[in-house]
């Protein structure tokens, strides 16, 4: 993309901007280009791994119905960053869902019946799916041992926590308290997991590190506060904190 202009926008907000280009203001559009276009190239390549270019044309793409959406009056009016991720995930799936309904068959015919069977073609739902399980695996994985194993048994085995108490020699009081505690660290880990870490900058880690259960609201007071003031300087931290709350707000908001 490019954009020309005299105008000095890069001490605007990602809102500010989104408010010129609806206005018409096309080259209000150059700092949230500059300012995503990494992280947008990152889950592009994430989701299409094996070919850069696609994934470069992937992001293009993106940007470009993000700008169409705000030249039309739509859009986002806030967290500009993961409206953006968003629209690229749909990117990403429409072209597998394309290129899994060309390899279907040589006949118009026949494609045109298949498309028909369900407005979300059995593709691209398998890719959400695929999508998902990554997310949800990296986030369990990142659970301590004790976590992992009462979640086994409670969610994946459906055990009562009778029964998982006579496995694990706990009461099932204990067995249900650890069970809720672990679902709940779940629910961070699985936020913190869509974190590209690539892109964070080393002196921003520590606050990274406790972002998901930020957007749970699941910090204790005193590290919440040390959050809040560290987002309250750190502009690029903040948006990703929006993004996390959106996820948080509607997990599968991505996938969608």
């Amino acid at each position: 993309m490019t954009f020309s202009s005299t105008v000095d926008y890069s001490a605007s907000s990602d809102e500010h901007l989104m408010a010129m280009v609806r206005t018409g203001e096309v080259s209000a559009y150059r700092p949230l280009y500059e300012r995503h276009f990494a992280v947008a190239r990152a889950r592009a390549r994430r989701l299409v791994p094996d070919r850069p270019a696609e994934a470069d044309e992937v992001v293009s793409e993106g940007f470009l119905r993000l700008l169409e959406a705000l030249l039309d009056g739509g859009g986002p009016t806030r967290s500009f960053r993961a409206y953006l991720l968003t629209t690229i995930t749909h990117a990403a799936l429409a072209r597998k869902r394309r290129l899994a309904q060309e390899l279907l068959t040589d006949d118009p015919t026949a494609n045109e019946a298949a498309s028909r069977l369900d407005p979300r073609p059995q593709q691209e739902t398998a890719v959400e799916r695929v999508l998902e399980r990554s997310l949800v695996v990296r986030a369990f994985d990142r659970l301590p041992a004790t976590a992992r194993q009462v979640l086994l048994y409670t969610e994946v085995m459906g055990m009562s926590p009778a029964d998982a108490a006579r496995v694990l020699d706990i009461s099932p009081n204990a067995v249900s308290s650890r069970a809720h505690r672990a679902r709940e660290a779940l629910r961070a880990a699985y936020l913190d997991a869509h974190v590209i870490r690539e892109l964070v900058p080393s002196g921003c880690a520590h606050v990274v590190d406790d972002l998901g259960s930020w957007a749970r609201r699941a910090l204790r007071p005193r590290r919440r506060s040390a959050v809040d003031d560290h987002l309250g300087k750190c502009a690029n931290c903040r948006k990703l904190a929006d993004e996390l709350a959106s996820l948080n707000t509607c997990p599968r908001e991505a996938q969608r």
